[in-house]
C-alpha cells in the first residue's frame, strides 16, 4: 500500500487487480453494464491520482468504494442530462428495423433469468451476491470495499440467496400457470 501511495505503478496495479471487480460491480449498479467499464476505469484513475491524499491507508478499500460511487453518480447525472436533451435514435431504429431483433440461446436465457432476478433484488443483497459468486471476491475484501463488517456481508449473502431462490422459484411457477391459463381459455372446437 505504501509503495502505491509513493507512486509505484506495479504496487497500484496489484491493488487494481484486487479491487477491479468490486469497482466494476459498483459502477454497473449505478450506470448500467454498457457504461460500467468506462466509469470503473475513470474511477481507478481518479483513485491513483488521489492516492497521496489518503488519510488512512488501512481503509483503502472503503476509500476506493466511495470514489467509485461518487464518480458513477456524477457520470449518471451527466448522462441523464445529456440523454434528456437528445433524441433516442436507437429506440427509433429498434422499432422500425426488425432485423435488429435477435433470438436468444437457451443458456443465455437462463443467464438472463438469473441476471434479471439479481437486478430485481435490493441493491445491498444483489451487490454482495454478484461480488461473491460472479466475481469470486473473498468475504473480507467485499467487507472492506463496501465499508461494512464481514458479519454483515455474511448475512447479506445468506438473506440474498434466500431472496434470489424465492424469486427464481416464483418466476418458474408463474410461467407454467400462465401457459395453462392461455390453453384453458381456448374454446373447444366442435
Amino acid at each position: 500500500m505504501v509503495a502505491a501511495i509513493l507512486g509505484d505503478l506495479p504496487a497500484f496495479d496489484e491493488l487494481v487487480h484486487r479491487y477491479r471487480a468490486a469497482v466494476l460491480r459498483t459502477a454497473q449498479r449505478i450506470v448500467g453494464s454498457d457504461l460500467a467499464d468506462d466509469v470503473a476505469q475513470e474511477a481507478l484513475l481518479l483513485a491513483f491520482k488521489a492516492l497521496p491524499s489518503i488519510e488512512d491507508p488501512a481503509r483503502f478499500a472503503a476509500w476506493l468504494g466511495v470514489i467509485t460511487r461518487h464518480h458513477a453518480l456524477r457520470f449518471a447525472k451527466r448522462e441523464k442530462t445529456r440523454a434528456a436533451s437528445s433524441v433516442e435514435l436507437d429506440q427509433v431504429l429498434l422499432e422500425h428495423l426488425s432485423s435488429l431483433a435477435s433470438t436468444v440461446a437457451p443458456d443465455i436465457e437462463r443467464d438472463a433469468e438469473l441476471s434479471k432476478a439479481l437486478v430485481e433484488l435490493p441493491a445491498d443483497y444483489s451487490t454482495v451476491l454478484s461480488l461473491r459468486f460472479i466475481d469470486e471476491m473473498p468475504l473480507k475484501r467485499i467487507a472492506a470495499f463496501l465499508g461494512i463488517p464481514v458479519s454483515t456481508v455474511k448475512w447479506r449473502l445468506h438473506r440474498g440467496k434466500q431472496l434470489l431462490r424465492d424469486k427464481l422459484l416464483a418466476e418458474r411457477v408463474e410461467s407454467p400457470s400462465q401457459n395453462l391459463k392461455a390453453v384453458g381459455s381456448r374454446s373447444p372446437q366442435k
